[in-house]
């Protein structure tokens, strides 16, 4: 692997990884919230993988984001979320449990993004930096509705 040597190719890099997790995130959290049983998470894990292929299309537009590893750390944010699923009982513990790997996914995201934003500045390609702005907000914004139900979550264990 070549190493990556400028702000140019760390961006390219950037878009690869927070493409790959958009996509890793999409495909696998349908599988993980079909086990939560409150609805108000039901229904914000739906939102967050529409909003996770929407994020995905918008970093697909930039021709640099294609072809990329795989991403590691969605990966396991992902496997321990499965995990999860196996080991805790259904219901308000598991929820509880569902969102803080969600949230763990969201907070990696945000900071990803935050690079990107910063990088996309440096290089000034202000369309692209508003673009991942955008995506970085509603991360935060999502954070902030999953914070509220995860208090629903752990006052029902």
């Amino acid at each position: 692997m070549d190493k990556t040597d400028d702000a140019e190719s760390l961006l390219a890099t950037a878009l690869q990884d927070m493409l790959a997790g958009e996509r890793l995130f999409a495909e696998h959290l349908p599988a993980i919230a079909a086990h939560s049983r409150a609805v108000s998470l039901t229904e914000a894990l739906a939102r967050e993988v529409e909003r996770a292929r929407l994020q995905a299309a918008a970093l697909a537009e930039d021709s640099r984001a294609d072809g990329g590893p795989p991403n590691l750390w969605m990966q396991g944010i992902i496997d321990d979320a499965h995990r999860d699923t196996r080991t805790i009982d259904a219901g308000p513990l598991l929820d509880a449990a569902l969102v803080g790997a969600v949230r763990k996914a969201l907070a990696a995201k945000h900071v990803s993004y935050e690079t990107a934003v910063a990088l996309a500045e440096r290089l000034d390609e202000p369309a692209l930096a508003a673009r991942l702005r955008r995506c970085r907000d509603e991360e935060a914004a999502s954070d902030h509705r999953l914070a509220a139900i995860l208090s629903e979550c752990t006052e029902a264990a």
